[in-house]
């Protein structure tokens, strides 16, 4: 969408308005210490956002919502506080968090390059259909890949001169044609028999079986590995203990903590729970951006 359609839905992102102005037409803010909005946005763990200059229209739970972050204040269009800080986890204990896992001099050089970086809550049945899209791919092709199926088969949203789409609902899919234009290739089975084979409520009722057990019961999903299952126990599940484990991790891990030593996947996921305890997704979500943007030297 352009800047305008994306103004008339209360982004607020024309060229023609500085950010004094936004400021002045958007009465809801949330001051936030610690906290941006691009690093947690942009880091891999969302897809459903497009960016106008320094605003962002995000798709998530249903809904479609604006926002724009200038020091502390986070200025929002769309939604309730309440939903932003679910959303956000704000209720979290992020300096308490982040002085448990800082316990060595690379997750340190991560913490003090990025803070402000945070988890996103998303919801699950969406989080499952997302990386499902990700095998192999980089993160501005997951991105286009995900809209692209929400554009072959999700509830189609306008808000103004705004067309935008849902994620698929549950048995929305019927056969890879309907998938066609998504070009998922050997991701387009995963997608329908998910969509035919799990609801929304499935996903949530994981939340009250232990880590192990919810990893085992999302596995039992084609085209569900361990990075993909751990992505949906920590982003979208409640699972902090997850850290998901990609061809970049791994290579950050084995150059930074193994001396470039191949290991096994094992040794990997022992390895990481035992040094970052039971936050270590968020240790994760750091070293991930933090490799991703500055390299493993």
């Amino acid at each position: 969408p352009d800047c305008k359609a994306i103004f008339k839905l209360g982004c607020l992102c024309s060229c023609h308005h500085p950010a004094s102005e936004r400021e002045e037409a958007v009465t809801s803010r949330i001051r936030i210490k610690y906290f941006s909005l691009r690093d947690t946005l942009e880091c891999g763990q969302f897809f459903r956002f497009t960016k106008a200059l320094d605003t962002y229209l995000i798709h998530s739970s249903g809904k479609t919502f604006s926002l724009f972050q200038k020091g502390d204040s986070l200025f929002y269009d769309g939604v309730k506080e309440s939903f932003l800080r679910h959303f956000f986890r704000l209720e979290d204990d992020e300096d308490a968090i982040l002085r448990e896992i800082d316990c060595d001099p690379i997750i340190h050089r991560a913490i003090e390059q990025y803070q402000g970086l945070r988890l996103i809550r998303q919801d699950p049945w969406e989080c499952l259909f997302s990386f499902l899209c990700s095998s192999a791919k980089a993160i501005p092709h997951i991105r286009t890949m995900v809209e692209l199926l929400c554009k072959s088969s999700g509830e189609k949203v306008i808000q103004g001169d705004y067309v935008g789409y849902g994620f698929p609902e549950p048995q929305s899919i019927k056969d890879g044609f309907q998938l066609e234009s998504v070009k998922a290739g050997f991701r387009t089975d995963y997608l329908v028999k998910a969509n035919q084979g799990i609801h929304r409520s499935q996903l949530l009722e994981m939340k009250n079986l232990s880590y192990p057990e919810a990893k085992k019961r999302l596995m039992g999903l084609s085209g569900v590995g361990k990075k993909v299952a751990d992505c949906v126990l920590l982003y979208s599940l409640d699972f902090l203990e997850a850290f998901p484990l990609d061809t970049w991790i791994k290579k950050g891990l084995q150059k930074a903590y193994f001396n470039g030593e191949k290991i096994g996947e094992k040794k990997m996921e022992q390895f990481v729970r035992s040094h970052f305890g039971p936050y270590a997704g968020y240790a994760q979500l750091y070293l991930y951006h933090f490799w991703r943007t500055q390299g493993f030297s």
